[in-house]
């Protein structure tokens, strides 16, 4: 394992070249064409997983002109890491999940997950450690890439579970250790669910509903395609399928879900043009306004663009922090496997009752 300490921009990140290049790879994606496959006809063998190196670069702060800044909305910056491996299948993360206060799971695009330890000095993330990929149980590489576009990823007790583009569905896995073992099944998802998520814009997200809450024993995904100006969520996984909307945010797409350990449902969001450039934000519904049919008011946590130190920002994870009621809150960027871009992990305070 490697680790050094560098400022984000050092590399001009904010090149022309960067945003066409970027704009290339999600207007390609975009034109991806789904298909529905029965679930059995996966196989369910679990794959071995290979030890990786990674190199761990500090991000001392967040943003070329950040000048020491630690408050962004209402976050408190923490750390963040700039990752990278020779292993061709290093990249693309799209979700993420804690299994324990230090390890982690990140899930590709192309269908492989990653298996990591989150070194930290005090509350300051410094390098990964134990880190190891393999395909997911059941995606192997020798399905088409549509077909193995894995998005979300949630925990509960001993089992994972992960939703999908492309062929749209939510997988689930038994957990050993801190690796995802075997593919244990699916969630049953309505024709509604089905018919809303299409191709590259498909169920982009999903989040374990708490304990306590109103919902709890489900999950909530989330749909990257809107409609009407509203972003398209269920609850599933307890009981029939029950669809929410809320308003979308000019022209972001919804990237990832969690929820904090009140009950609130924190929605990660991005967007990239050539005008507007890279924005990513968080978006908050309150436990008490979250509910089937449409939720109206939403509270505004995090905005930042590229400016800020954001990349394409897809993976978000939230767990309890200390004793006073904190929530810890990580993102990870999905560098699409190019070149120009970066896989990014950032870890953010959001301080109890703000």
């Amino acid at each position: 394992m490697q680790s050094s300490k560098t400022g984000l921009f050092s590399k001009s990140r904010l090149r022309l070249s960067v945003c066409f290049s970027i704009l290339v790879t999600i207007a390609t994606s975009l034109s991806v064409q789904g298909h529905t496959a029965p679930m059995e006809a996966l196989p369910k063998a679990a794959p071995s997983s290979i030890a990786i190196d990674v190199s761990a670069q500090i991000i001392d702060r967040l943003g070329r002109f950040s000048s020491g800044r630690t408050t962004y909305g209402q976050l408190e910056w923490l750390g963040g890491l700039t990752l990278s491996s020779d292993e061709p299948t290093f990249g693309g993360f799209s979700g993420l999940a804690f299994v324990d206060p230090d390890h982690f799971l990140a899930i590709s695009d192309r269908g492989s997950v990653l298996s990591a330890r989150l070194v930290r000095e005090g509350e300051r993330p410094i390098t990964l450690a134990d880190t190891s990929i393999r395909p997911l149980p059941g995606v192997g590489v020798e399905l088409p890439r549509w077909r193995r576009d894995s998005e979300g990823l949630a925990i509960k007790g001993g089992e994972a579970f992960v939703s999908f583009e492309g062929e749209t569905r939510v997988t689930r896995y038994s957990l050993k250790g801190n690796e995802l073992f075997r593919l244990e099944g699916h969630l049953p998802l309505s024709r509604e669910i089905g018919e809303a998520n299409q191709a590259n814009r498909g169920l982009e997200s999903i989040a374990t509903i708490p304990d306590g809450h109103p919902f709890a024993g489900g999950f909530v995904v989330l749909s990257e395609k809107p409609k009407n100006g509203r972003i398209l969520g269920w609850i599933v996984g307890a009981g029939a399928p029950l669809a929410f909307s809320l308003p979308q945010s000019g022209e972001l797409l919804a990237a990832d879900a969690d929820f904090t350990q009140e009950g609130d449902l924190v929605i990660l969001e991005r967007n990239f043009s050539i005008l507007g450039g890279l924005v990513v934000q968080m978006r908050r519904v309150r436990a008490e306004d979250f509910q089937a049919g449409p939720i109206a008011h939403t509270d505004l946590l995090f905005r930042a663009n590229l400016g800020d130190g954001m990349d394409n920002m897809e993976a978000l994870d939230i767990q309890p922090m200390g004793g006073a009621g904190d929530n810890l809150i990580t993102l990870m960027s999905d560098d699409n496997f190019n070149f120009l871009q970066s896989t990014l992990l950032l870890q953010f305070r959001l301080p109890a009752n703000r």
